[in-house]
């Protein structure tokens, strides 16, 4: 999908001065190009809030990827897509480099935008028959243990199909932008980010023959805590957390509309999981 520029959203990254300095040299430089922007800081509900007031159609993110996450989660169903200037250390999700900004954003006013969708998850927490949580994801979905060094028990069912009982330290549900975090780390698969697939990963499996599984994007996924014992925990992208208690169920499918994101040029993935240290080159 192509789209020429109307305005754009500058969100920087929460009590970053390199960031917010860099919004504003960019928003001048596009003023000065005739193109309108706005600069907000990745607080609250700030870039929700601003996309609801403002006709943009590209938010610029200025962070690493954990700023280009929580941005993400926010823009999810608001037909907005992302674009992110990397600020922080490894910058998977990042398509420009803070040294080369001007380049990138002059190739963005020439050419317009090129935006790929990309499969995002939706879930929820059912307790008693009611929904007592729920949220979207970019990268993953991760039921987990607490503090103390045990297995917890998960039961796992596919639309009406049960698999089986999991005994592990948790579960790890992610898109393919998140096969590259903390699913590859638990032996998770890589995924091509233009695959409209999730996948499903132990963590540490105790005596349980379960294996990574890559579920269609139309699947949906129902884990029940059966653990009674041990603290457990349900994270979405690393980043918010929420008390599970024994019976709850996780609903997760994929979200409505996916995540958009935006693309200058036709960047090679593999050249990138090369980059990156994902696959290391034998020759």
């Amino acid at each position: 999908m192509h789209t020429a520029l109307r305005s754009i959203l500058i969100v920087t990254k929460s009590g970053h001065c390199e960031a917010e300095a860099l919004g504003e040299r960019m928003r001048a430089w596009l003023a000065a190009r005739g193109l309108a922007a706005r600069v907000v800081e990745n607080t609250g509900d700030a870039v929700s809030l601003a996309v609801a007031g403002q006709e943009c159609n590209l938010a610029l993110v200025l962070g690493g990827d954990g700023t280009i996450l929580g941005v993400a989660r926010r823009l999810l169903g608001s037909g907005v897509p992302l674009l992110g200037v990397n600020l922080g250390k490894v910058g998977f999700l990042a398509e420009v480099a803070a040294t080369r900004w001007e380049a990138s954003l002059e190739r963005l006013l020439s050419g317009g935008v090129t935006v790929q969708e990309r499969l995002a998850l939706s879930f929820r927490v059912e307790r008693d028959g009611a929904t007592v949580h729920s949220g979207g994801a970019v990268n993953d979905v991760v039921i987990n243990r607490g503090i103390l060094a045990r297995v917890i028990n998960l039961d796992l069912r596919v639309g009406s199909e049960r698999l089986g009982e999991l005994r592990a330290d948790g579960l790890i549900v992610s898109t393919p932008t998140g096969a590259t975090g903390y699913s590859v780390s638990a032996r998770g698969p890589l995924v091509h980010p233009q695959l409209h697939v999730y996948t499903v990963t132990p963590i540490c499996p105790f005596l349980n023959n379960l294996l990574p599984l890559v579920l269609p994007g139309e699947a949906r996924l129902s884990v029940t805590v059966r653990d009674r014992t041990n603290e457990v925990y349900l994270t979405q992208d690393g980043q918010e957390g929420y008390a599970l208690q024994a019976g709850d169920v996780v609903h997760v499918e994929r979200a409505p509309g996916g995540m958009l994101f935006a693309t200058i040029e036709e960047l090679s993935y593999y050249r990138k999981l090369k980059a990156k240290g994902f696959i290391k080159d034998q020759a």
